[in-house]
């Protein structure tokens, strides 16, 4: 089955170039120690890594740019005179290439606009399009409070939103799970990550969260988690 957590595989290429504290370190090898599908995924990335390093690197010639400041100059010149420059432009826009090149350009430019319309919307279709590629059906239902007998990787849980917040780490929002409002435990916390665009779920409202089980044994930590978090959904009751 392919591996789901996107939070370490994000790491991987700082671990490669010995970026990374040794906490995060110890957190990647740890995670490879049981995943196969991580540690071809790394062995790729390295032979990659290792191929641009063993490339030719390439000095220019020349210094062009006192070519371009000539003819910056020059056409500076020519519009103090007053000349019109030469008319080739005119030749080329009548080219189809040029009128397709246009075009394309164009379509580009509007399909940014359309993107940014949506990120200045909250609508946000990334995280969507992932969740209905899930098969939901391979997540293993985990009770809150008897999470740690868990030994599959990816749960499902179900319970009440009880805090938001921000990770003051990395930035990621995550919500904390229990079963039943109003008292502190058991809880689990559950953060979502990019590329998941998922709208955090509010206080009070009763949810299944699909993702990756985890247990966080940083200092003042030791809890454990849904992270990331893939798919949320609202319970009705």
């Amino acid at each position: 089955m392919k591996c789901l957590r996107f939070d370490l595989r994000r790491d991987f290429s700082l671990y490669l170039t010995g970026e990374l504290n040794a906490e995060a370190v110890k957190r990647v090898e740890d995670h490879l120690i049981d995943c196969g599908s991580c540690r071809v995924r790394l062995a790729q990335l390295r032979n990659g890594h290792r191929l641009a390093q063993e490339m030719p690197r390439f000095t220019p010639s020349r210094d062009s740019w006192s070519a371009i400041e000539a003819a910056i100059r020059d056409e500076q010149q020519i519009a103090a005179r007053g000349i019109r420059a030469p008319k080739e432009w005119r030749k080329l826009a009548l080219k189809p290439g040029f009128a397709f090149a246009v075009i394309g350009i164009a379509a580009l430019i509007l399909s940014l606009v359309v993107a940014s319309g949506r990120r200045a919307t909250g609508e946000e279709p990334a995280g969507h399009l992932i969740a209905d590629a899930l098969d939901l059906d391979e997540f293993q239902t985990v009770n809150i409070a008897n999470i740690h007998e868990n030994h599959k990787p990816h749960v499902m849980a179900e319970g009440f939103v009880s805090e938001v917040g921000v990770n003051d780490e990395d930035g990621d929002m995550r919500f904390k799970l229990v079963d039943e409002l109003g008292r502190p435990g058991p809880f689990i916390v559950c953060e979502i990550i990019d590329p998941f665009k998922l709208k955090t779920p509010p206080v009070g409202s009763r949810v299944r969260v699909y993702g990756v089980s985890r247990y966080d044994g940083q200092a003042n930590h030791n809890w454990y988690e849904v992270h990331p978090v893939l798919n949320i959904e609202v319970v009705h009751r």
